[in-house]
């Protein structure tokens, strides 16, 4: 059954996507390309790791790359991500420029003024299918199930439809041993099924959640297994060489990504 909530909040993004379809609202232009990556659902779809696969595939090819992003549950003001500081910048850009370090990261809720007052070749906006304020040039979006912001039409809006793959990158040396799994994440029972590990337990938290010391401390001692594993986008806001981070990537086909490069390099 859909919530009363979900359907308020399709309802709000519906009405303002239909005030800029008729050119009611407008949306601001860069003098570069910007490639929106983003889904219909709230949570879970593997937007972060889009981005960084996305990026990277951009960087490789020669391009000055700047990735546009709010940085959600952070605690400084913005800017350029100049360090690996997730209380101060949010976990989400941490990540991104943890994965691919030759790429400016930009943290702030107005991101039309952030591109302004830095220059790139090509712009990601992270989390942008419902940023409609900014004009994007390819609106590369996730079809994934969830607490849904926008109604499933909405995705005739999209240029490029992709479907969730993550691909986890799990050390061998786990493998046949027993692992407590921890999560912070939209989706953390996703996280715990990807693993194919043999799990002794897991434990779950908020999406972003801030970790103290002693949730860490007490994960630990009530882990009982041979090892502790959880995400990357939860371990960069964790300092403990005891927990493995396990990073995942979002697979994207190369001819789809040949299509995103294209749009980067034609303006």
């Amino acid at each position: 059954m859909i919530k009363i909530a979900e359907l308020l909040y399709r309802a709000i993004n519906r009405a303002r996507r239909a005030l800029y379809r008729a050119g009611i609202l407008q949306a601001k232009r860069l003098p570069v390309p910007v490639i929106s990556v983003g889904g219909i659902a709230a949570g879970g779809s593997g937007k972060t790791p889009a981005v960084i696969a996305i990026a990277r595939a951009l960087s490789q090819r020669g391009l000055r790359v700047a990735i546009l992003t709010r940085g959600y549950r952070r605690s400084g003001s913005g800017g350029v991500v100049t360090a690996l500081d997730a209380h101060q910048f949010g976990d989400e850009p941490v990540l991104i420029k943890k994965s691919v370090p030759d790429v400016e990261v930009i943290v702030g809720k107005n991101r039309y003024d952030n591109a302004i007052r830095n220059k790139a070749d090509v712009f990601v906006l992270d989390d942008g299918f419902q940023h409609l304020q900014l004009h994007r040039d390819l609106d590369v979006v996730i079809d994934h199930p969830g607490f849904l912001r926008e109604g499933r039409s909405a995705l005739r809006d999209a240029d490029i439809v992709l479907r969730r793959r993550l691909e986890p990158r799990v050390p061998e040396y786990l493998r046949g041993k027993r692992v407590f799994a921890f999560a912070g994440l939209a989706d953390n029972q996703q996280f715990f099924d990807s693993l194919g590990l043999t799990l002794a337990a897991t434990k779950s938290f908020p999406d972003h959640h801030r970790y103290t010391k002693a949730e860490i401390e007490a994960i630990k001692r009530e882990a009982n297994a041979e090892a502790i594993v959880t995400t990357e986008k939860d371990a960069v806001k964790i300092s403990d060489s005891d927990i493995i981070a396990i990073p995942a990537d979002f697979v994207i086909e190369p001819a789809v990504l040949e299509r995103i490069i294209a749009v980067a390099v034609r303006r």
